[in-house]
């Protein structure tokens, strides 16, 4: 995956886009879902390019989905094979975060997903580790990428403006 492949091969994909455009959603659903289960390092590049395509709104709900979906996935597989592992390795260090966590589960969920101190997949690992509950998980994942899964569909309309336009970058145009 290359953006010089993405860019030469912009006119098929974006009229693939135009006359398949629930599929296509669909298909980005998916391939998102699919490659934040698979840790996918660039997944704010994949967002970007979701907002290029299909515009802020539909393409940062696309990352929304996806990433929550996604998200839930790791943190179900995590939960089912690697929580014993997990609380072994690196919880038990660290007794007051999970003390810290049974008092306060929702806010630091929702404060993990918002300040993304932590690598995304290592999120998933650490609350599966501590065993969140599963609804509250997926909630605070949704309400907690929301505000990037938009800022980085923004970016990624005004991506356009950039690459198809040749403009020059420039304080102006980021804001």
């Amino acid at each position: 995956f290359q953006l010089d492949n993405f860019f030469s091969n912009l006119d098929f994909i974006q009229n693939f886009i135009s006359q398949n455009y629930l599929l296509s959603i669909f298909t980005f659903v998916t391939l998102y879902t699919f490659l934040i289960l698979c840790n996918f390092p660039f997944a704010s590049l994949l967002s970007m390019i979701n907002g290029f395509l299909f515009g802020t709104w539909i393409g940062g709900t696309i990352s929304l989905i996806g990433g929550t979906l996604g998200a839930f996935g790791i943190f179900i597989i995590a939960k089912i094979f690697f929580s014993d592992f997990i609380k072994n390795k690196f919880l038990n260090k660290y007794s007051y975060i999970e003390n810290y966590f049974n008092k306060n589960d929702l806010e630091l969920m929702i404060l993990i997903r918002i300040v993304p101190a932590a690598p995304f997949f290592i999120q998933n690992l650490i609350l599966a580790g501590l065993g969140a509950n599963n609804k509250k998980f997926f909630f605070t994942t949704l309400f907690g990428l929301a505000p990037w899964s938009f800022i980085f569909g923004s970016i990624g309309q005004g991506l356009e403006e950039i690459f198809i336009n040749k403009t020059e970058l420039s304080f102006s145009l980021i804001v």
